[in-house]
């Protein structure tokens, strides 16, 4: 299990500079600070601090004062160190007026190394380079010779092992989702794009055939492998990784968790069904597939774009051949009609066959209206409609209804009360009129029925529960007692 804490969500102080107001001044504090410390110079003056900001016109109101502000501010959130400058100290006044020097906290230093990374890293190189498939394969096979020896061997491999692990990870996710970005997809429609497309393909494939060869080979060693053999070497791997002086200030438990997590995940990558090695070669034929598709269509929109060229100059030099008159009747031909218009019935079809030519169907008439904006349709004046008996018929049904839900609910009253842990089996409409009738009491201790009854609740002095039976289902709920008052 992943061993986390929940202060870790909590507002990291280091990270202030970056968002804090006149974050600006403090970015450029930050970074004068790192790009001295590339170049070995690791502890700076405030007047080299702020003969460095003033050299920018966006800073040039300034002072000292913000500057010595700005330098504890960063001091405050851990990441700078301020170290008492003595050097040119001569007097006791000289002392007591203290001057310091200013270095970057190694927190301090990692963010802006990070930050600078971020900002200057380049497009990394992804590939599907079936080497690492092969170098994996070959580690596996190599798992009874390193316990012969595991001490000398064992970290080495592990580390061979997760190197190679990772660039699978890294370098085939990023070539596919670069293959999948939209840029990808622009080239893909274009025709300079039919240049790569048999290179690409190849590609795709050569990679595919390797990665199917030794994918089965991968999984029968992971499947075949010892238990007992595995958790000797993982056992070698933890001791000597707790041993490693960059590991001595770290839980135990967590590297011993960490590993033994690891080599699970490389294990289930490659063994679980419908696992990720079974997606990347599914994404790997469905690419295929693509690209061989989309080149196929653009080849052949290419060769149409030929053809209707040749068309075109045949037709050109018929029109240069022919008087006005004659081009425009051969133009109705070819092109079809300038300036057509499209008019749109619903009638019904006679027949729905669609070899059936319009010249087979009878004409019809149809009623065509104007369309204008001011030509309005006269609309004719009609009487209201009257509902007054189908509104009578509606609440005679709704008073019937309620008639009968009052007859249930009074067979449910003995002696002026309506006791809950009492009550028999009742209906939907019966349970939620005295849950509603419930509810009024409740609040106040006193309520009135729909047709005005007034009443009051009385709670269970000693807390006890009934349960009320439904036939749609059972409640559990106090054993309230509703009594009427005169």
């Amino acid at each position: 299990m992943i061993n986390f804490q929940a202060p870790l969500l909590g507002k990291l102080k280091y990270f202030e500079y970056l968002t804090a107001p006149n974050s600006e001044r403090y970015r450029t504090i930050m970074r004068y600070c790192f790009l001295c410390h590339l170049e070995y110079k690791n502890r700076l003056t405030k007047e080299e601090i702020f003969t460095f900001l003033k050299s920018f016109p966006q800073f040039a109101d300034y002072t000292e004062q913000m500057c010595e502000q700005d330098l504890k501010s960063l001091v405050e959130w851990g990441n700078l160190n301020s170290i008492q400058d003595t050097s040119k100290t001569r007097t006791v006044e000289e002392f007591k007026n203290k001057r310091f020097l200013y270095e970057l906290t190694p927190i301090g230093l990692r963010i802006e190394r990070f930050l600078f990374e971020l900002e200057t890293q380049e497009d990394t190189k992804a590939e599907l380079n079936p080497k690492h498939i092969e170098k994996i394969f070959l580690l596996l096979q190599q798992v009874d010779s390193i316990l012969q020896d595991p001490q000398k061997r064992a970290v080495d491999w592990w580390d061979e092992l997760t190197r190679s692990f990772e660039e699978i990870e890294k370098s085939y996710s990023e070539y596919i989702s670069m293959l999948k970005s939209y840029e990808a997809e622009n080239l893909m429609i274009k025709e300079k794009f039919l240049d790569y497309k048999s290179k690409l393909v190849q590609y795709l494939y050569n990679f595919y055939i390797i990665f199917q060869n030794y994918l089965p080979r991968i999984r029968s060693i992971f499947l075949l492998l010892e238990d007992s053999k595995v958790e000797k070497l993982l056992n070698y791997i933890i001791d000597q990784e707790k041993e490693h002086p960059k590991n001595i200030f770290k839980d135990p438990e967590s590297i011993e968790r960490n590993i033994k997590a690891r080599f699970d995940n490389i294990k289930l990558w490659f063994v679980a069904p419908h696992g990720q090695a079974e997606k990347l070669s599914d994404q790997i034929q469905g690419l295929i597939r693509k690209v061989s598709d989309l080149a196929a269509r653009l080849s052949e929109l290419s060769s149409v774009k030929v053809n209707r060229q040749e068309e075109f100059k045949h037709l050109a030099k018929i029109f240069s051949n022919l008087d006005l008159a004659t081009c425009h009747k051969l133009s109705a031909v070819v092109f079809g009609v300038l300036l057509p218009r499209y008019i749109a019935a619903e009638e019904k079809r006679q027949s729905e066959l669609a070899s059936l030519s319009i010249l087979d169907v009878p004409p019809m008439k149809s009623l065509l209206h104007s369309r204008g904006r001011l030509v309005r349709e006269k609309s004719k004046v009609l009487p209201a409609s009257e509902f007054s008996e189908d509104k009578k018929k509606r609440f005679e049904e709704y008073k019937k209804k309620i008639e009968e839900e009052e007859k249930l609910v009074a067979e449910l009253i003995k002696d002026g009360r309506i006791e809950f842990e009492n009550l028999p089996v009742l209906t939907p409409q019966v349970r939620k009129k005295l849950l509603v009738w419930l509810s009024r009491g409740l609040s106040s201790g006193f309520g009135n029925t729909d047709s005005g009854k007034r009443f009051k609740v009385v709670r269970p002095k000693d807390g006890r529960y009934c349960v009320l039976k439904s036939t749609d289902g059972e409640l559990e709920m106090p054993a309230y007692v509703i009594e009427f008052v005169e």
